[in-house]
């Protein structure tokens, strides 16, 4: 009878109310292991309604084990004042079994600001501070200041003097210099973070925290100060939710932390406290396990009404809340990519309609019991097993993949192609699901993620398919280095190959669904290391898959021709397993395989490109070519580096040796003779790897200020202005030509292509990567990675066409082989396959025949592709086929220099 007296709108809104309190349980129950993605979650109510978030307290408030979690109203609160009444709600609360949160960053920086040396002499303010911080660690360490024992006396009172007096001094120092193993790293920690500029004080944690106290902190930026804060506050958040095998408290952690934030208005400390999280996640590129979630009646994070046209697409109805969640996760490596100020933000409006009604019918959210094994009992008994068992010459092993992010400990349970071994460091193999994932960067580990879970789509759909062909192809490519950090973007390049993969894995699903001669496929992802050092050990890995596994038809990828990406070709070769390259170009790298096909144009064709724009468009005589090898010795790089030698003779070669000068380039080399005052019948070329540009353009706009030479990249350079983070420290207005191998691919060609394969690979690259929406690109290697792996799939797809297999009859994978693949493949692209980056066609040994190169240019090397007006634009062309422009409607080139003007 009650449910009768409630009106029908209130009852929708609980049932809307409700599913939003089952998405908050599965955010902040523990999440996965390799990292925290929970969003700001911001509700925008009704004036007049009671708050969501009394509902919300309710649900988190159980009678034993609960979420930690504390509510604040912001109104009349400032940043400061909100986030110490969160520190003490965390550490004082009583949460129900769990250990109590530890915030030892944020407490230390929260006590320096509580220091007041306004009454000390200057030069005696570094003293006092020092005092008091001993002080204050004494403190800690006594539990609370207890009395000092009392001298006893004798050589025993020597020793109590000694341990008293001065070890404390000389432990401070150890400790505040971050020597002390353990103790000492939230002091370093302050001085490796990056707000309130701490390398000023040159590894001097006293003299950056006197910065923090009463006066000095008022000539400080406040807003960098404030940053600090957040940023220590999360840290330890971090810090306290990382497991590791030896750390007991944060396993026992069952449930992430919630702030719940009432009151947000625009001015109050609410909207800057939610502001600045945002800003720390951004830049820091570090996720933590805070679930943020305020309300308010306005929308933030500008303030505006909720029926302010300018908020459409942001404000999300409550019903459509856990779709829009889906769709934040997934767009949020794009939106950290691209420094949106508001990437965290999940706005949501709650209807003007009163729960309290229905208050008593929400389930607590109660945080699961910690793991077995986290009891101390249980982790004694364990050490004690794995000892008696395994030796104690297993852990050095163990704790080697623990470092290297390798599958700890390696199982075949759960599922999925995984095998992996470390080498230098690194964890190299390869996998196809989710429990193992390769590098730290969050752009790689998330299309690698994608294209796992696509992988579990493809196996259940053939489990309802059985008749359609299954096709396992390898991604091959080096996706980690030794001293990568967390959130560091170095493989931008073979990011983009991946997403192309993943797009093409996606059409085949599609297609496979409707056509049972079209192919489902699964994508296998190999790491052979820095620049493909390990590859032998990889391929012998592979040769046990393709044994073992028939549905593995050949392998994509292998980024830069180097000696060891040859030897593995040739090893792939003996394997009888088709290796289709989508951006290898060193001349002659085919000599190693009859099964090696490449679509990208050779380097002696980049060579012609180069050579006709600067004689023919810019009419200059001379060019001088700057190369550099990567991360290897110079003597190593000239013997192996297959790339930058053949690009080098190409050169040589098209100029001839009057013309052609070069020279290798390293970091201080003096670039004023080739300044345009001095060099001005010549051009500048940049013919090395990417790792060196970023460093070499810095040079030659320092030298040569005001007198900048034409400059222009090989193709290698595209994968530094692919990698935004590499790009900011870059010269202002300084205009670069360089090299690409996929133009064709790029947004704004395919925007308006008529061709029926850019047509389904503009809506795959929007549905699958979000790519060619708003502001947000498409890289070369994307459209190359489609190709290749399009090409596998089209050549599979004819051999199932004639078999003419009965329908509804299992697909035997043995029907189809690598070598039947390869050939295929030749036919498919016979006389020209019309691919998404142009006509491909292979000769006699499997080297793309006019295939299309384009100079592009880009005025401002910083700010390529950061808005439709700064993506680079074509300036010349090779070759310039007619039959191709009018096959894809692209007119011919409008030769011209490259200029700050584009």
């Amino acid at each position: 009878m009650a449910d009768e007296r409630v009106p029908e709108q209130g009852r929708r809104a609980y049932a809307e109310f409700h599913r939003l309190v089952e998405l908050i349980e599965s955010m902040v129950l523990r999440p996965a292991r390799r990292g925290w993605r929970l969003p700001l979650l911001c509700l925008v109510s009704r004036p007049g309604t009671p708050s969501p978030l009394a509902m919300l307290a309710h649900v988190f408030a159980g009678e034993e084990r609960r979420v930690p979690h504390v509510r604040l109203d912001a109104t009349g609160r400032d940043v400061r004042a909100l986030l110490h009444e969160a520190y003490t709600g965390l550490v004082a609360g009583n949460f129900g079994g769990a250990d109590r949160l530890a915030f030892r960053h944020y407490a230390l920086a929260d006590g320096l600001m509580q220091v007041d040396l306004t009454g000390v002499a200057t030069n005696r303010r570094r003293r006092e501070l020092t005092r008091q911080l001993r002080e204050r660690i004494s403190q800690r360490a006594a539990s609370g200041g207890q009395q000092a024992p009392p001298d006893p006396g004798g050589w025993l009172g020597v020793l109590l003097w000694f341990v008293l007096r001065v070890l404390p001094g000389v432990t401070f120092w150890l400790l505040t210099n971050g020597w002390l193993l353990g103790a000492g790293r939230r002091f370093r920690w302050f001085l490796r973070q990056q707000y309130l500029a701490p390398e000023l004080a040159a590894g001097d944690f006293v003299a950056f925290a006197s910065r923090l106290t009463v006066p000095s902190r008022e000539t400080e930026d406040q807003e960098q100060i404030d940053l600090l804060l957040v940023h220590a506050f999360l840290q330890d958040l971090r810090v306290e939710h990382r497991r590791r095998p030896w750390r007991l408290r944060p396993w026992r952690r069952t449930a992430c932390p919630v702030l719940l934030l009432d009151g947000l208005a625009p001015g109050n400390g609410g909207y800057a406290l939610v502001r600045l999280i945002n800003a720390v996640r951004d830049e820091t590129g570090r996720s933590d396990p805070l679930l943020v979630i305020s309300n308010g009646h306005d929308v933030p994070p500008d303030g505006l009404s909720p029926t302010d046209p300018a908020v459409a697409g942001q404000l999300v109805p409550l019903d459509g809340v856990e779709g829009a969640y889906r769709a934040w996760r997934s767009g949020l490596p794009r939106a950290r990519r691209a420094r949106e100020d508001n990437a965290w933000y999940l706005q949501v409006e709650v209807p003007a309609a009163d729960l309290t009604p229905f208050r008593n019918r929400l389930s607590r959210i109660v945080p699961p019991r910690p793991p077995w094994l986290a009891r101390p009992v249980a982790l004694v008994a364990l050490v004690a097993v794995v000892l008696t068992t395994f030796g104690v010459w297993q852990i050095p092993g163990q704790a080697q993949r623990w470092r290297a992010d390798c599958e700890w400990p390696p199982s075949a349970r759960g599922g999925g192609l995984v095998h992996t071994a470390v080498r230098d460091g690194q964890c190299i193999g390869y996998s196809d699901h989710g429990r193992q994932l390769f590098s730290r960067d969050e752009s790689l580990l998330a299309v690698q993620r994608q294209i796992f879970d696509q992988n579990r789509e493809v196996e259940a759909a053939w489990a309802v398919r059985r008749d359609r062909p299954r096709v396992t192809l390898v991604y091959f490519g080096s996706l980690t280095k030794p001293d990568a950090l967390p959130g560091e973007e170095t493989f931008a390049g073979e990011r983009e190959e991946l997403q192309g993969m993943a797009a093409a894995q996606r059409r085949a699903y599609l297609e496979a669904n409707d056509d049972r001669a079209n192919p489902y496929l699964r994508i296998v992802v190999a790491n052979a290391g820095q620049e493909m050092r390990y590859a032998g050990d990889v391929v012998r890995m592979l040769a046990d898959l393709a044994r073992d596994e028939p549905t593995v038809l050949g392998v994509v990828g292998l980024v830069e021709s180097r000696k060891a990406v040859q030897d593995a070709i040739k090893a792939l070769g003996d394997l009888n397993l088709p290796v289709l390259a989508p951006t290898l170009s060193a001349d002659r790298i085919a000599d190693a395989s009859s099964r090696y096909l490449q679509i990208s144009a050779p380097n002696i064709d980049e060579a012609t490109l180069v050579h006709d724009h600067v004689t023919e468009v810019l009419k200059k005589k001379r060019i001088f070519n700057f190369y550099t090898y990567g991360n290897v010795d110079p003597d190593v790089g000239a013997r192996e580096d297959l790339y930058v030698n053949t690009l080098r003779d190409g050169l040589r070669s098209r100029f001839g040796g009057d013309a052609y000068q070069e020279t290798y380039w390293r970091q201080g080399v003096d670039l004023t003779p080739v300044c345009a005052d001095r060099f001005g019948d010549g051009v500048v070329f940049f013919g090395g790897r990417y790792t060196e540009f970023g460093a070499f353009a810095a040079r030659l706009a320092e030298n040569c200020s005001g007198r900048v030479p034409l400059l222009i990249g090989d193709d290698s350079v595209n994968r530094y202005l692919a990698n935004t983070a590499a790009r900011r420290p870059a010269p202002d207005n300084l205009p670069l030509a360089y090299v690409v191998k996929g133009e064709l691919a790029y947004c704004h060609r395919i925007l308006g292509a008529t061709d029926i394969e850019r047509k389904l690979f503009l809506t795959d690259v929007r549905t699958v990567l979000s790519l060619c929406q708003s502001n947000s690109h498409i890289g070369e290697r994307v459209g190359l990675a489609y190709d290749a792996t399009r090409l596998h799939l089209r050549a599979v797809r004819t051999i199932a066409g004639n078999l003419s297999a009965p329908a509804g009859r299992e697909w035997n994978p043995r029907e189809v082989t690598p070598t039947t693949v390869y050939v295929a493949i030749r036919d498919v692209a016979d006389p020209a396959y019309q691919g998404v980056t142009g006509l491909i066609r292979f000769d006699a040994n499997g080297i793309a025949v006019g295939k299309r190169l384009t100079l592009l240019c880009v005025p401002d090397i910083r700010k390529a592709f950061d808005s439709p007006s700064d993506v680079p634009r074509e300036i010349d062309r090779h070759p310039i086929d007619p039959a191709e422009n009018k096959l894809y409607g692209t007119p011919p080139p409008d030769r011209r220099a490259c200029t700050t003007q584009g």
